[in-house]
């Protein structure tokens, strides 16, 4: 038993002894090369794993800008709805427009720094100087910008950075660069400094040089083109993208549209109106197209950002945050369903209402049939369609509705009606213009075919919108059907 006992004492050690050894001899290895490891399909995967670069992907942000130089309770509410959606704020805090005589006009928006600071996301403060400046003067401009720092630093509204929109002319990107120069050198250290950048200085033997200067840039490809051509050209807009990522040395965002305006032609040319009213050229106009951002154009360049593997891209800001009221813009639930992925649709119901009650409503599917309460007298009914959903929608070409006891009735706002075998029609102007386009289609040629059918946009419903389309005075008024032609 004690020879036993011994022996396996004498083991033990021999063990102990050739694990110190090889230890030892692991060490005085040479570290395995990555190269050898990647050229090694059979080396261990814990050995490949410890010695693997660690990568982290970064987040794509979603960004917007609040661009509204009056502020009201509302830019509150859509702070608070916003916040799930968009992770960071950009602010217009000072706005500048030159004039002939030197005297330039300078506007500090009058922000509500309360509702900002109830806000947790990063914001950066943006500085609007108009494109038409033919010099900036540097240290007036940095001045005013110090000045607006420091109210906010006062009122206790923290920033992370500033960015600067200059519609600069490509010709002037040198002063440009200067000037930024000058005014990153006057920046407290821990604020970032950005500007908008347009895709025409992508081209310019500035650009590098200018990026210099920065910590991010965000590129605009929104109304940068002809306005008769629209807002946002999607191939365009991607074809300036690729080329950003080809040549940017800095972080980059791409800003996109969720807005719309109106072209105003007139005898000496055409104008832009988009947050204020034209008047006077709308009086003297001999035409008015609105224009829209499309939501399903925008979403589907949105997904296609999220698969652009450079790196510099952080994400997207959207200009601008909707405000409730504001006709020129999507509306809140379109831009949140946008952003992320969500469902696009119109939804156009057909309400009446009557001594302004509103007695029944139908979502326009031939499905649904609403029939309003049985008056013994007669009563004056109002016809209006509504777009619940979140994207634009063509209305209805025909509404039929039983009326019994009708006296009188008429319809509006694109719209004629018929009285035929007991019921009412409303059917659409919009149709029979259709027909007639359909009757000239031969002729157009292939140019045309490719450009959004603006007779049809015209008579479509935005989200939120309303048109009232006729009235009639009956003892009762229901829906009775909804046909397509």
């Amino acid at each position: 038993m004690g020879n036993l006992i011994n022996n396996m004492r004498r083991n033990q050690w021999r063990l102990f002894t050739l694990f110190i050894a090889s230890l030892w001899l692991s060490a005085c290895q040479p570290a395995a090369d990555q190269s050898e490891l990647k050229s090694n399909p059979n080396a261990p995967h814990a050995v490949k794993t410890a010695l693997a670069p660690i990568t982290s992907e970064q987040p794509f942000s979603q960004e917007v800008y609040i661009w509204q130089r009056q502020w009201r309770p509302a830019n509150q509410t859509a702070l608070v709805q916003s916040q799930n959606a968009f992770q960071g704020l950009r602010i217009l805090a000072l706005q500048a427009h030159p004039k002939p005589n030197g005297a330039d006009i300078w506007f500090e928006v009058a922000v509500n720094h309360v509702w900002l600071q109830a806000d947790p996301r990063p914001k950066i403060l943006v500085v609007r100087l108009d494109g038409q400046f033919t010099h900036l003067n540097d240290e007036e401009v940095i001045h005013k910008i110090n000045q607006v720092l420091a109210n906010w630093q006062a009122k206790g509204t923290h920033i992370v950075g500033v960015e600067i929109d200059h519609d600069s002319a490509s010709s002037k990107l040198p002063a440009y660069r200067e000037f930024l120069k000058k005014l990153k050198a006057h920046l407290p250290t821990q604020l970032k400094l950005s500007i908008t950048a347009l895709p025409a200085w992508l081209n310019s033997a500035e650009f590098p040089t200018l990026q210099a200067t920065i910590d991010e840039l965000v590129l605009q490809i929104h109304s940068v083109s002809d306005p008769r051509h629209g807002l946002f050209d999607a191939v365009k807009g991607w074809q300036w993208v690729e080329q950003l990522s080809r040549i940017s040395t800095v972080p980059y965002l791409i800003a996109l549209p969720a807005y719309g305006s109106a072209v105003i032609s007139t005898a000496s040319g055409y104008q832009v109106e988009s947050e204020t009213p034209l008047r006077h050229q709308r009086q003297s106009a001999n035409a008015v197209e609105e224009l829209m951002a499309d939501p399903k154009v925008l979403q589907t360049f949105v997904k296609r950002l999220q698969n652009q593997t450079d790196a510099k891209l952080k994400g997207i800001i959207w200009f601008r945050l909707p405000l409730e009221g504001d006709k020129r813009v999507w509306p809140l639930n379109t831009l949140i369903a946008v952003a992320q992925h969500g469902e696009l649709a119109a939804k156009i119901e057909l309400v009446i209402s009557s001594d302004n009650n509103v007695t029944n409503q139908a979502q326009l599917t031939a499905e649904n049939t609403v029939k309003s309460h049985t008056m013994p007298q007669s009563k004056l009914f109002q016809l209006s369609l509504i777009n619940r959903g979140n994207i634009a929608g063509e209305p209805p070409t025909i509404l039929s509705l039983a009326g019994h006891a009708c006296s009188a009735y008429d319809a509006q706002n694109g719209y004629r009606v018929i009285q035929k075998d007991g019921l009412l029609t409303w059917q659409s102007q919009a149709e029979t213009t259709a027909a007639l386009t359909s009757i000239e289609a031969p002729r157009t040629n292939m140019m045309s075919v490719l450009q959004p059918n603006r007779e049809t946009q015209k008579y479509m419903l935005n989200p939120n919108g309303q048109k009232v389309i006729g009235w009639a005075r009956c003892e009762s008024l229901y829906l009775q059907g909804i046909y397509a032609p």
